[in-house]
């Protein structure tokens, strides 16, 4: 049953905010598809309206009916990331399930599943994590599906998993030695593309040990881990696929192939920059009109919104995105739940992680990943996901004073 005077809880300007930056996808992806296959924005119509649908039927699920069911959730989408290796019998990328009049990516909801579980596991822990066993559930829980999209393979939806790891991490709690095994590894593989850099950071960390000073166990088991982490790295660079190894390349420097893997982010600079300030106007901009820049409606629409909507409405959605994830905190730091804490800040780092990595490709400050931005990108897995994990948020307000 709704009860009537819990109703104000609920965050109508997360609503409000949800369905206008979805109403300015619509009319980005009207003007990239309009003269290519229009039919796209009547099928995101009909996304957004499956979206809006469950974010309602999920705001006012009991609370106990979600968290009973997270586990489910992550077996099933771990299932569903299992289907296409064995479905889909051809040497293309595996990352779709056919249900004919729809096409399911497993790897979107898998982050739905991620962030369920990951919010029960840390929830009954009650202090700070600060040993290393307490991380070794979470990191296989993490690791599968992040194995299984590499397998797809789509190397830019795995990277969201460990993000989202993180995220919660940082609200959980954990303690600073432990942080060090979670971003030491990161700069190792980093620097590990070139042995010089590499050398340097090793000499760095073991200076930094020496001073730390938290017993050899600790020390050796870091720079073991680092070692061996920068050891495998051009070996595991080699198993990538050569469109992946360029797409790194070519974020290094987009120049060096500017009609083959540079081409992407050259077209973006140029739709974006030759924006200004107001736009070249709805429907005017020439890259996205004579398609030099690719995939527009998904991974690019951003690209198209700077090209004509120009500074101002770059401003308008960035702020739109800003508060969207700032309901999202309020929500997370009003309810009593630590399980309802640590699943806002899931959703929350899944909408910060995306879109900072869909705009920071289009501007050439990250390599090409494609990844969607969330609900303004043409897509249904993303859409229906993004509406979903607001219904959750909106679900957490609603029963915020429930432990």
């Amino acid at each position: 049953m709704i009860e009537k005077e819990r109703l104000r809880f609920i965050d109508k300007q997360l609503i409000l905010i949800t369905l206008l930056i979805s109403a300015i996808g619509l009319v980005v992806i009207f003007s990239a598809t309009r003269t290519a296959n229009h039919n796209l924005f009547y099928k995101q119509i009909l996304w957004i309206t499956i979206g809006i649908f469950f974010m309602l039927c999920i705001t006012f699920l009991p609370r106990k009916f979600l968290y009973s069911f997270s586990y489910w959730v992550y077996i099933t989408s771990v299932i569903f990331l299992i289907l296409p290796l064995f479905l889909n019998h051809s040497s293309q990328a595996k990352r779709w399930i056919d249900f004919y009049f729809f096409q399911l990516q497993p790897s979107e909801f898998a982050k739905l599943g991620l962030i369920m579980a990951l919010a029960v596991f840390f929830s009954t822990k009650k202090e700070i994590i600060s040993h290393v066993n307490e991380l070794i559930l979470p990191v296989i829980i993490t690791l599968i599906p992040f194995i299984l999209i590499l397998i797809e393979p789509d190397l830019g939806t795995a990277i969201v998993f460990p993000a989202l790891l993180i995220f919660i991490l940082f609200v959980k709690g954990i303690k600073l030695k432990l942080v060090l095994f979670i971003l030491t590894p990161l700069l190792s593989f980093l620097t590990a593309f070139h042995w010089l850099s590499w050398i340097i950071f090793i000499f760095i960390l073991i200076i930094f040990l020496s001073l730390y000073k938290q017993g050899f166990v600790y020390s050796f088991s870091l720079f073991a881990t680092n070692s061996f982490v920068g050891t495998v790295t051009p070996i595991v660079w080699r198993q990538f696929k050569p469109y992946q190894q360029q797409r790194i390349l070519s974020f290094i420097n987009p120049g060096a192939d500017p009609r083959g893997a540079g081409w992407h982010i050259l077209q973006s600079k140029i739709a974006i920059g030759s924006g200004g300030f107001f736009g070249k106007g709805f429907l005017q901009g020439t890259q996205n009109k004579l398609f030099f820049l690719p995939e527009q409606h998904t991974d690019f629409i951003f690209s198209v919104l700077g090209e004509e909507w120009g500074f101002i409405g770059v401003f308008i959605i960035l702020l739109l995105f800003f508060l969207l994830i700032l309901r999202i905190i309020t929500i997370m730091r009003s309810t009593r739940s630590d399980w309802g804490t640590l699943l806002l800040s899931g959703i929350a780092g899944y909408f910060i992680f995306q879109v900072f990595l869909n705009i920071g490709m289009c501007i050439n400050i990250l390599p090409v990943a494609g990844i969607p931005l969330p609900l303004m990108s043409y897509g249904g897995s993303q859409t229906i996901l993004s509406f979903i994990l607001v219904g959750i948020a909106l679900n957490i307000g609603y029963n915020r004073f429930e432990y």
